[in-house]
């Protein structure tokens, strides 16, 4: 179907009809930034940040390759067209052949990249510790433009197709305080929104509206045309990654060692979950009736969307900072121990292991097949469904 004929079908969109199904029209935006069931183009795999893969793959797995960039890599890969895109903590962006692992090109920024790039049409997007926010060709690295904010950028760059123009914009949130929206096209500014502390993890983008937190314990929901405030919410304690909202209501891993659900139309909060004090850094995941969470307490935890009971959980060797996955029935998630496992989301039982040695901060992305993360002993791996 032509782009065009999709772009004027969304015009006529009945706002009864995108509440009650929107699947439809969210095909129709992925379609829009060239987004297929072999990538992942997002920090938690798409714009919502529900941390969902549309593959399921299948165990084991087995190591493909790895490839050392240079020091710690805590960013996520984002993957398109048979390339990976990772920064790591020395500010080098790096692109690599998915299927060999060989380096294609680099390009270096003047400070660390934490957070994670997006992909769109023939651009690639990241931000740096030095306060830019990069746009890159993606086939040879060459700069397209790049935007400067008066603060670092750690966390990841996020998309929105404008409904009015009909032109993709860049969301990335700064230590300026600001949430900033730019133009894709040419990375000039279309607004910036002004928090009261950092803002640190990816924003998600649901039923038109772009939600975050930041390190001023507020959930921000801002309307995507005008940079206008929506709502606002007090999460009690400051957020350090991404949430989730799905149906208006907010699920949230914050610092002061709790998940909850918080409902943005009532302002209300929901549930509390958390029975140790050890604070959440990883972005939780959402899939169907279940919240999956993991915590610096070395615990990677399901629980239940509706109460905030837990279901099961699944104790690591350390710390947890990288965000689960959902693949199927599993749940990939790293370890502070040094391993990447695969959880069943029904019993809550290791289903396969891979040791690779040095904490893992970075999360999986998970493409047809296989599954590419980073780890601070400075490499990609790339793992793939082993041949039976």
């Amino acid at each position: 179907m032509p782009l065009q004929l999709i772009i004027d079908v969304m015009k006529f969109v009945n706002r009864k009809a995108l509440k009650s199904n929107p699947l439809p029209y969210l095909f129709c935006f992925l379609i829009s930034i060239g987004q297929s069931k072999a990538d992942w183009k997002f920090f938690r795999g798409t714009p919502d940040m529900k941390g969902v893969a549309d593959a399921e793959l299948a165990l084991p797995l087995k190591l493909e390759w790895s490839v050392k960039i240079g020091r710690s890599v805590f960013a996520t890969p984002v993957i398109s067209n048979d390339k990976v895109f990772v920064g790591n903590e020395e500010g080098l962006f790096v692109c690599l052949s998915l299927s060999e692992g060989i380096v294609l090109w680099e390009f270096k920024t003047e400070d660390t990249i934490e957070g994670t790039a997006c992909i769109a049409n023939d651009s690639v997007i990241f931000g740096s510790g030095d306060g830019h926010l990069y746009s890159l060709n993606p086939s040879d690295g060459k700069l397209k433009w790049k935007y400067e904010t008066e603060g670092e950028i750690l966390g990841g760059a996020n998309l929105f197709k404008s409904t009015v123009d009909q032109k993709l914009y860049v969301l990335v949130g700064s230590y300026d305080n600001y949430m900033h929206c730019v133009a894709l096209a040419n990375g000039k500014l279309k607004w910036k929104y002004e928090t009261q502390n950092y803002v640190n993890g990816a924003p998600g983008i649901s039923d038109g509206k772009i939600y975050f937190g930041g390190c001023d314990a507020q959930i921000y929901g801002i309307k995507t045309e005008t940079g206008k405030v929506d709502t606002t919410m007090d999460a009690e304690n400051y957020i350090a990654n991404s949430i989730v909202v799905v149906d208006s209501v907010a699920y949230v891993a914050h610092h002061g060692n709790r998940v909850a659900a918080f409902d943005l139309n009532k302002k209300s909060r929901l549930w509390e979950f958390g029975e140790r004090d050890f604070p959440f850094f990883s972005s939780p995941a959402v899939a169907k009736n279940s919240v999956y969470a993991a915590g610096k307490d070395k615990r990677l935890y399901k629980i239940d969307r509706k109460t905030g009971k837990g279901i099961w959980e699944f104790k690591t060797g350390q710390g947890i900072e990288s965000s689960p996955v959902v693949s199927g029935s599993s749940v990939f998630i790293g370890s502070g121990d040094g391993s990447l496992y695969a959880v069943d989301v029904k019993s809550g039982k290791q289903k396969w292991s891979y040791e690779i040695g040095d904490n893992i901060r970075s999360s999986p992305a998970i493409t047809s097949g296989k599954l590419v993360i980073g780890c601070d002993d400075g490499k990609i791996y790339c793992f793939s469904e082993a041949k039976k």
